[in-house]
């Protein structure tokens, strides 16, 4: 029981995590047990059975315990090497496979895994399959507040407010992030390379996603999904500013991961 409940805990989703915790707070409630035991008037041979019984309930508990234990870890485990996941290149041949050409069907499996749109970057409402690829216990907390926090399409082309409220958000991650895009980046890009660093924070949010190695590498990023994006906007930059910006999102991802 224990092992399934971790196992369950290790794969779930937020909403569920909460409904083992509380089953697994009272599970282990009863085996402990709530009731102060006596030995008082009780004879040598009934003090020795109920001594036994006694450590029996406490090592079941135990036991119960550390089998939760190593369930959430092998249940993190499936999910950190996606056992259970068809590998990127095998979905993609699935869709080639329909009839789909290749960088159509790439596009596909991006929308399908992590709800981003390729043509723009932008990020849709996660459906229920999507969800199935994520892991709340992995995702990152900062990320998900950001992710709503830094949505460009509440400032109306206001850059001026746009980098006031990001700052009033009091994170010290994207505060170097802000004062770069203000000196690197031209006004007129300023709020798409926004949506896509939005994108990219609910992306976060979502998962562990692992890009913190990606470091400052330009071409790194440009090679990966859910970095593409931004890359291909700071591309746009003079080389010297590509990489100051390339800088200082390293840092931003690392951060937040790390979180």
């Amino acid at each position: 029981m224990g092992l399934l409940l971790g196992i369950i805990m290790g794969l779930s989703v937020s909403e569920v995590v909460k409904v083992i915790m509380a089953a697994l707070t009272a599970i282990l409630g009863a085996f402990l047990g709530f009731d102060k035991r006596s030995f008082a008037g009780m004879t040598t041979e009934e003090y020795q059975k109920e001594k036994q019984n006694t450590l029996f309930t406490a090592l079941r508990a135990g036991w119960f315990g550390f089998a939760v234990v190593t369930g959430i870890l092998f249940g993190m485990w499936i999910r950190t090497n996606e056992v259970f996941t068809p590998s990127v290149a095998k979905s993609i041949k699935q869709w080639t496979d329909a009839g789909y050409t290749p960088d159509y069907a790439r596009k596909l499996v991006l929308f399908q895994r992590f709800a981003i749109n390729p043509d723009n970057g932008g990020l849709g409402t996660m459906t229920e399959i999507q969800k199935q690829h994520t892991s709340s216990l992995f995702s990152s907390r900062q990320a998900q507040d950001l992710c709503g926090a830094t949505d460009p399409d509440q400032w109306n082309n206001d850059w001026k407010v746009a980098r006031q409220s990001i700052l009033e958000l009091e994170d010290k991650s994207l505060v170097p992030v802000v004062n770069a895009m203000e000196e690197n980046i031209p006004p007129e890009q300023r709020f798409v390379f926004l949506k896509k660093l939005q994108s990219l924070l609910c992306y976060l949010g979502n998962q562990h996603a692992g890009l913190c190695e990606l470091g400052a590498d330009i071409s790194a990023w440009d090679k990966n999904d859910a970095t593409s994006a931004l890359a291909v906007e700071i591309a746009k930059l003079p080389v010297e500013r590509q990489q100051k910006m390339m800088d200082v999102m390293g840092k931003l991802v690392c951060q937040i991961e790390k979180k």
